[in-house]
């Protein structure tokens, strides 16, 4: 299935289960909204105008939040993404007679909301936090489902996700919400960043690889034929190691992450008749992509791969780092880091590029979304007078981020500021056409990290054994899933 997850704001800084399982057999769908369009269905009416109006007299709208700064901006200061963040929150605060204030709690953020779910007397409206910590709220039975919010809150509009909310569902209970409210989800679409003078040296332009994208001829056999064999000892130790330069550098579990997703391969489909999810990594297929891209990694002079985290970050460094350092000619990574390489290396000193095809039988170019955006969850022990209004200014936050903090994050600071040119801005409509993440990445801890099965294979210097892996937790995932279900229970 070609699926459109459009985003906007990737630089300040899943499709889960149920769509998963059609890609192959249902045209591309609008998942949430269209950017460029600023809302395809939406665009023409102010959205602000389709929801209640209602004066609450300046009562508080507290939002928790983990980490960032998406909902925080205390005053104009002259610098874009602050005071359009700003500006967004004065508006709702003006229309709607309220007092939106962005907080993130002292000690741990955890520790802070079970404290306050405890106490009888909940002040938050909402908790934003990674959306890979979802599985902590729900275990935790500290959230309320958002399908029980009442009819101030319209979540069939496409201001909020159909598509990640839909794989995020179960027993039609929903803990964890995704729209246009915040920015971050918007940051961790991965794309494929290449050097230009770098690229140069091989005899390739940004150009000649933004054409062949356009052609559908970007692929997995083309894009290795560029990097395997680039090669520098750049710290001249007579080995390959951290210190060298590559043609291509994957270190971190994220960029390890990438490649199942960008080849349009789904972990797992929904039952149409028990309507629970079904895992479908293992099978031969698979075998052969997932021995394929170790062997890339692995096996060439010109790649550098490294396993995880943990050698990522205290020994090695991110692969954003050689970049930075101009030790790769190409890395794929999040695209809010190219602020930092503007930063860094100059706008015009890199490209920004899909990930590439499997082959030319693949209908379209597919993203990888970072699991670590913002989800937001609201407390099961709010006052039943409460409800209407948090899910009424819930949903005004999120129309009008829609309509104003999108588009202009989107076109102004991605796609012209950091943009080398209106070629290298195509390429990003391109990298945003298609992001996805499957659901169960944010439930890994619950179902024995079976999301990562495929990261834990490609960063190892062993060799790859999926059907191994696979078999090795398939009891456990099986008792996972079913707790999964079990947590959500309808009120």
């Amino acid at each position: 299935m070609k699926r459109i997850l459009c985003l906007a704001l990737v630089l300040l800084m899943l499709l889960p289960m149920a769509i998963a399982c059609k890609k192959d057999e249902e045209p591309t769908g609008t998942g949430n909204s269209d950017v460029a369009g600023n809302n395809q269905g939406e665009a023409s009416t102010d959205l602000l105008a389709t929801i209640p109006s209602a004066n609450y007299g300046g009562k508080d709208f507290i939002i928790s939040m983990q980490r960032g700064s998406e909902v925080i901006a205390e005053e104009l200061t002259g610098e874009t993404g602050n005071d359009t963040i700003y500006q967004w929150l004065q508006k709702i605060n003006s229309i709607y007679g309220v007092n939106v204030k962005g907080q993130i709690p002292t000690g741990d953020f955890w520790q802070a909301q079970s404290n306050e779910a405890s106490s009888g007397n909940v002040k938050t409206a909402l908790y934003g936090h990674n959306a890979y910590d979802i599985y902590r709220a729900v275990n935790a039975g500290l959230y309320k489902n958002w399908n029980s919010m009442g009819e101030m809150i319209d979540l069939s509009a496409e201001r909020w996700d159909q598509i990640v909310n839909g794989g995020l569902t179960w027993n039609g209970v929903l803990y964890g919400l995704t729209g246009d409210l915040g920015y971050s989800k918007l940051q961790g679409a991965m794309a494929t960043y290449c050097n230009v003078e770098l690229l140069d040296e091989i005899g390739y332009t940004t150009d000649d690889l933004y054409k062949m994208v356009e052609d559908k001829e970007w692929t997995f056999d083309f894009f290795q034929s560029i990097v395997k064999d680039y090669y520098i000892d750049t710290d001249y130790d007579g080995k390959k190691s951290a210190g060298d330069t590559y043609g291509f550098v994957s270190t971190s579990g994220n960029a390890h992450d990438i490649w199942l997703e960008q080849f349009g391969i789904a972990i797992t489909k929904v039952n149409e008749v028990t309507g629970k999810i079904e895992p479908t990594l293992s099978t031969l297929e698979n075998v052969d992509v997932i021995d394929m891209v170790w062997s890339f990694l692995h096996e060439n002079q010109g790649v550098y791969s490294a396993q995880g985290w943990a050698a990522s970050y205290t020994v090695i460094g991110p692969e954003d780092a050689f970049f930075s350092d101009r030790r790769a000619v190409m890395i794929t990574t999040r695209l809010s880091y190219a602020k930092q390489f503007s930063e860094d290396l100059g706008t015009d000193a890199f490209g920004i590029l899909p990930a590439p095809l499997l082959n030319e039988d693949q209908d379209d170019y597919y993203t990888k979304l970072f699991d670590g955006y913002t989800i937001w969850g609201v407390s099961k022990n709010i006052l039943d007078s409460d409800v209407d209004f948090i899910a009424h200014i819930t949903d005004a936050l999120c129309a009008e981020s829609s309509q104003t903090v999108y588009p202009k994050f989107y076109d102004i600071l991605l796609k012209q500021r950091y943009s080398k040119d209106p070629a290298t801005a195509k390429m990003v409509d391109i990298v945003m056409k298609n992001v996805n993440i499957d659901a169960t990445f944010m439930f890994s801890s619950l179902l024995s990290n079976y999301p990562r099965i495929a990261r834990n294979l490609l960063s190892v210097n062993t060799a790859p054994d999926l059907k191994g892996a696979y078999d090795g937790i398939a009891g456990a995932l099986v008792t996972g899933l079913e707790t999964l279900y079990s947590l959500h229970t309808p009120e």
